[in-house]
């Protein structure tokens, strides 16, 4: 309880900064103060990604200053828009309207046919050379996304317009261009929103899954006292098999199980909001909860007895315990998420069964999912206990020490 508390406390800035979407500084140039200059502008505010920053040292940027910031790493994009940029559109746009109406008659072809359009003027955008080209593309698209909505809008405007002109009866309609698509984000996972999980959503199962494997302290080190001072000797001249009296004590520790985890969940509801943290919200599907901490605990004890009957001493098995769930819990994504590591490593992490419980947590507590998305994991840790137990009985099978 007191390791989530801290833990919690120690992540809690760098996860917000993970959780949520964090602006890029762009210096923002424009000197056509007109439409397109205007458009982009707030298009790139209204984001939310990104801070528009048009002075330096309390003085207005210039396209050389721009430059030389990201020249030198200070910036890593750079936008500016050229002087009267807006305008040539307008008169481009006014030429190939009155150009396809002189195809109807409307207009003398003669005088408009061969009129040329306007050279293209050239929006510059400044990179800093370590942007990622997927990152580079985006900042493009958007750019030239707001310069074709004003060419849009300006065409229809200005077709209106000209079509008042040459027909006094006619009134334009008073209308603005519109998208004929829009597009839909969707997540495929149990909410629309892909979550990425705060401190307490973290932590609390993280600790929780930490502390029911690393029961294997003291649970070994009752199987070697009870090896030690005869007592096993006795308990096997009962009858009964071996895994039955393992049984018996994975019921017990079971319980046992169970009360760290209430303690770390309610340590996640209660204490972690006292010192400013998010609190854990458990959602509505206990019973999966219970489930998957069920399975969780049988895994970690199925390891708990290979282990106990596998060693000899005291040293052996806590030497051996503790540093395997160490291990398996830094490899797991216990103590670094595992959207954090390289995809070597995540690869990696995926073999550990506590990272599959730490994903069962994070599919009920994070993704809001029930029953029917956690059974994958469920049957991985349901697989890993019975291998862990017939191992132990194989072992104890040719080991037996009254068979000596």
């Amino acid at each position: 309880m007191v390791l989530i508390v801290i833990m919690s406390l120690l992540q809690e800035v760098g996860y917000n900064s993970i959780r949520r979407e964090s602006q890029v500084d762009v210096l923002f140039l424009d000197r056509d103060c007109d439409s397109l200059g205007i458009k982009i502008r707030n298009g790139l505010a209204s984001s939310g990604f990104f801070n528009l920053i048009d002075s330096l040292e309390r003085k207005p940027v210039t396209e050389a200053s721009i430059r030389n910031a990201v020249r030198k790493g200070d910036f890593v994009i750079g936008i500016v828009i050229p002087r009267g940029v807006t305008k040539k559109i307008r008169n481009n746009v006014r030429i190939m309207v009155a150009k396809t109406m002189s195809g109807f008659g409307l207009y003398n072809h003669s005088i408009f046919g061969d009129m040329p359009l306007s050279t293209a003027d050239t929006v510059t955008i400044f990179f800093d050379p370590t942007v990622k080209k997927s990152f580079k593309n985006s900042i493009v698209s958007a750019v030239k996304q707001y310069n074709y909505r004003i060419e849009s809008e300006m065409v229809f405007s200005t077709f209106n317009h000209e079509m008042a002109k040459v027909f006094p009866t006619y009134h334009p309609p008073d209308l603005s261009y519109k998208d004929a698509v829009e597009f839909k984000e969707v997540f495929p996972t149990f909410r629309e929103n892909e979550a990425i999980p705060d401190t307490a959503q973290h932590n609390v199962p993280a600790w929780a899954v930490f502390a029911m494997f690393f029961i294997i302290i003291p649970l070994t080190s009752s199987m070697i006292v009870e090896r030690e001072e005869g007592s096993m000797f006795r308990l096997i001249a009962m009858p009964v098999s071996y895994i039955q009296l393992l049984m018996a004590k994975v019921f017990v520790y079971m319980l046992v199980c169970f009360v760290q985890t209430i303690l770390m969940i309610l340590a996640g509801l209660y204490i972690l909001p006292m010192f400013g943290a998010p609190a854990l919200i458990l959602g509505d599907h206990i019973l999966a909860l219970i489930v998957i901490t069920i399975f969780t605990a049988l895994a970690a004890l199925g390891f708990g007895v290979m282990v106990g009957t596998v060693a000899n001493t005291h040293q052996q098995a806590a030497a051996f315990g503790a540093v395997s769930i160490i291990i398996m819990a830094a490899l797991g994504g216990l103590w670094v998420p595992m959207y954090l590591m390289a995809p070597v490593m995540q690869h990696v992490s995926s073999l550990s069964p506590l990272n599959w419980a730490l994903n069962g947590y994070y599919d009920i507590l994070v993704r809001d999912g029930g029953f029917l998305e956690i059974l994958p994991k469920i049957i991985k840790l349901a697989l890993f206990f019975i291998s862990t137990i017939l191992i132990t009985s194989i072992y104890w099978k040719f080991n037996n020490p009254m068979n000596k």
